[in-house]
């Protein structure tokens, strides 16, 4: 799938997490996408990656202890989609070749081809599966 053929694209949770905190990691074409015409998306599976790092200690800035209530609130009124966990995304995932193990990659890999979208990230794995991923 080609950039131009995504009807909205689907920020990956360090995308979701640096957009938020106006981290500089953040690359100019991400900028340029999150800040266009084009819809943006989170993914609730975002959630519960964010909750599994902070409980490993895995990110290297503050979030706050009330994130639960911040970001949900930040990303709906900034106009960004919610995707919420559906079965049938989680049977996109066995349908996925299995050329990457992340389970939260997977997941919003699958969550964005069943919807057409692309992935704002910067992993390049995602370039391997026919999906358009800016960076």
């Amino acid at each position: 799938m080609t950039s131009a053929a995504v009807s909205g694209w689907l920020l990956d949770t360090h995308a979701l997490l640096w957009m938020l905190y106006d981290d500089r990691r953040l690359s100019r074409a991400a900028r340029g996408l999150i800040e266009g015409e084009t819809p943006l998306y989170y993914s609730t599976a975002s959630f519960w990656e964010i909750a599994l790092k902070r409980t490993a200690k895995g990110f290297d800035f503050e979030i706050e202890e009330d994130w639960d209530l911040l970001l949900p609130r930040e990303l709906s009124e900034g106009g960004v989609l919610r995707i919420d966990l559906e079965a049938a995304d989680c049977r996109e995932v066995e349908n996925l070749p299995l050329v990457h193990r992340d389970p939260f990659d997977r997941l919003l890999l699958a969550q964005a081809r069943r919807r057409r979208l692309g992935l704002i990230s910067r992993d390049e794995v995602f370039d391997r599966y026919e999906l358009a991923r800016a960076w």
